[in-house]
């Protein structure tokens, strides 16, 4: 671990060849200390080619390898794919598949692999009523039992289910509204064992809306606004192993640019440290971050996803790739 600021940057890919469209990626530590990144990609949002991609960080290279297709559901859109890993080293690809044309179609599946991400599992239904979708990473609770954050493309609004046998059963818990809508929440768990959620907000709410659990994620607090803003647009947070948080986000209420990370000393109260990822014109967006047991944080995400014209679903037709930022927390501080 490097005791002062620490900062780089690395593409995960440059191009893929008949999948211009590359958005919303996820980022785990492998069991051996490997890197694997997923992520969704094909012709155009939402169009029936879209696949979960991923590809594996070579710590013994320092490099990382040529993308390849994770899942592929036929005639069907994949997306929002999200990487664990359990108690027990197995992982974890949590995703959602269209079986209509749109988000609020969608049905959740999850993939396993035992050896490390080299092979998987056939698919499973996790919910097959439409709509709920994933976003970001689950967290295992101090019990135990295992929180995976979700959301109701439908009505715009945030859930958790919880597993207490470690996957084998899922149940859902709660139903965080606002007017202006919350979706993709992101939750850690503070240091009274108390936690923390945060959520996009939705049309011009322009800020990130908050709530919290007392009860491990059975109950929430009435959806309140932070002081962090937010463009209708993805967030993640981390704790870290020095009962930080880090939170990586668009800090505007208008434009997915420019895409920061922030660190809280003091469970979410106070953010008095950021830094820029990205500045200037495009679109940096959909960020994931983790802590690596180096005590590094990985931040991946989805960079200059093109905009042609008014919107549609084609309108991310061009050109974003993924990027990955390594950094610590001396560099946020610094």
């Amino acid at each position: 671990m490097v005791e002062g600021p620490s900062f780089s940057i690395k593409e995960i890919f440059d191009r893929i060849s008949g999948r211009p469209f590359n958005h919303a990626p996820t980022l785990v530590e492998l069991p051996g200390r490997d890197l694997l990144a997923a992520w969704y990609g094909g012709s155009y949002e939402g169009a029936r080619d879209v696949v979960v991609l991923s590809s594996r960080f070579e710590r013994i290279s320092n490099a990382w390898k040529e993308p390849s297709v994770l899942v592929d559901t036929p005639d069907r859109s994949d997306g929002n794919p999200v990487l664990f890993v359990d108690r027990y080293e197995n992982v974890w690809l949590f995703y959602v598949t269209m079986e209509g044309n749109w988000w609020d179609s969608c049905v959740i599946k999850y993939v396993k692999s035992e050896d490390g991400g080299f092979t998987w599992s056939s698919p499973t239904i996790l919910r097959s009523e439409w709509g709920w979708m994933t976003r970001n990473k689950p967290l295992t609770l101090r019990n135990g039992y295992i929180l995976l954050p979700i959301y109701d493309e439908d009505r715009w609004r945030s859930m958790v289910m919880i597993s207490e046998d470690d996957g084998e059963t899922w149940t859902r818990y709660g139903d965080i509204k606002t007017d202006q809508g919350v979706i993709q929440p992101t939750v850690v768990q503070l240091r009274d064992g108390s936690l923390l959620m945060y959520m996009r907000t939705g049309g011009k709410g322009g800020y990130i809306w908050k709530s919290a659990s007392t009860d491990n994620g059975r109950t929430w607090t009435a959806a309140c606004k932070t002081q962090l803003r937010n463009p209708n647009s993805s967030i993640e947070m981390v704790k870290t192993s020095d009962r930080n948080i880090v939170l990586a986000f668009n800090d505007s209420s208008a434009g997915r640019s420019p895409l920061n990370v922030a660190l809280s000393t003091n469970d979410g109260c106070t953010w008095p440290f950021k830094k820029s990822l990205e500045i200037g014109q495009g679109e940096f967006s959909y960020p994931s971050v983790i802590q690596s047991r180096d005590g590094n944080i990985h931040v991946v995400y989805t960079h200059r996803r093109g905009e042609i014209g008014q919107f549609d679903r084609r309108f991310h037709a061009h050109g974003a790739n993924i990027k990955h930022v390594t950094l610590n927390e001396a560099w946020i501080k610094s």
